[in-house]
């Protein structure tokens, strides 16, 4: 496997995570939105924040591989 190839399947395996983890955060908070429970509320809106530090996490990834798989194409 080449540099490149190896580039393009870590940015695109986390491209599928980001959207994986989006998809999550969405159904986190129509739980949540509906949730009349305070306890369920509570660790909800936990899950969420993790999720949220998951999802920032992977965006900073892809921002910063996106240059190389790039140049690495190029």
């Amino acid at each position: 496997m080449t540099k490149t190839d190896c580039a393009a399947n870590v940015f695109a395996s986390a491209s599928l995570h980001l959207d994986v983890v989006d998809e999550f955060i969405a159904i986190t908070q129509s739980k949540l939105d509906g949730s009349s429970s305070e306890f369920t509320r509570d660790s909800l809106t936990d899950l969420l924040a993790g999720l949220t530090e998951q999802r920032e996490t992977y965006r900073s990834v892809l921002a910063a591989a996106e240059p190389i798989v790039t140049a690495l194409a190029a």
